[in-house]
């Protein structure tokens, strides 16, 4: 009895050691998903050297308007207005291709250069600035002044807003001054006098003013 007892016990130890241990799967729960690689195409960014006009903010989108070497018109758009102290001087400008949106219902998109950076250099700019001294002897040479008038005098100058020069004429005596003719002298697009009726708010060229007189 006791041998029988003995084989038993050896039996089941046997049985434990063959065994086979049972398979541990080690199941990662993260899930990796394939990147996806959006390309931004960056603008290509010119860079020019061009002189300065003026600042224009009549429109939708704000202006600033440079002439190149062969004095072509190049407008840039801006977020803010450069400098006043870089008018008629030469800069170097970078700007790239920007999409700019058509102001009205169906909000058209189109291409418009935008500016990115400027800054002032040295060298000869591409056209002569307008000196108030060429302004003055101009306005005198004029032949209804110089035969009628013995004052010329620069009222207003140029400004972001406005090309031109507002000068009165007139005779100057020892307690007033008596205004003749006004002028609106040009810088920009073109250097052109006109004359400003300044009672009913109106210009013409001298060539209309003159017809008129006659």
């Amino acid at each position: 009895m006791r041998s029988i007892y003995l084989l038993g016990v050896i039996g089941v130890l046997t049985a434990c050691n063959n065994k086979k241990p049972t398979a541990v799967i080690d199941k990662d729960s993260t899930t990796t998903s394939a990147a996806i690689t959006t390309t931004v195409t960056k603008p290509q960014v010119h860079t020019d050297t061009l002189q300065y006009i003026h600042f224009d903010g009549n429109y939708d989108y704000w202006f600033a308007v440079f002439i190149d070497k062969q004095k072509d018109t190049l407008q840039l758009v801006v977020d803010d207005p450069p400098n006043p102290k870089f008018r008629n001087k030469l800069v170097q400008v970078t700007w790239f291709t920007d999409t700019l949106t058509q102001a009205g219902d169906n909000e058209s998109k189109y291409a418009g250069k935008r500016l990115k950076s400027i800054r002032p250099i040295t060298g000869k700019t591409f056209t002569d600035s307008v000196t108030e001294q060429k302004v003055i002897k101009d306005i005198e040479a004029l032949p209804e002044v110089k035969s009628n008038a013995d004052k010329v005098a620069i009222a207003e100058r140029p400004t972001d807003d406005k090309e031109y020069y507002l000068v009165e004429t007139g005779t100057h005596n020892e307690d007033n001054f008596s205004r003749l003719f006004m002028f609106r002298v040009y810088v920009y697009p073109k250097y052109e006098i006109k004359l400003y009726d300044f009672n009913n708010e109106k210009e013409m060229s001298l060539d209309e003013w003159r017809k008129n007189k006659q």
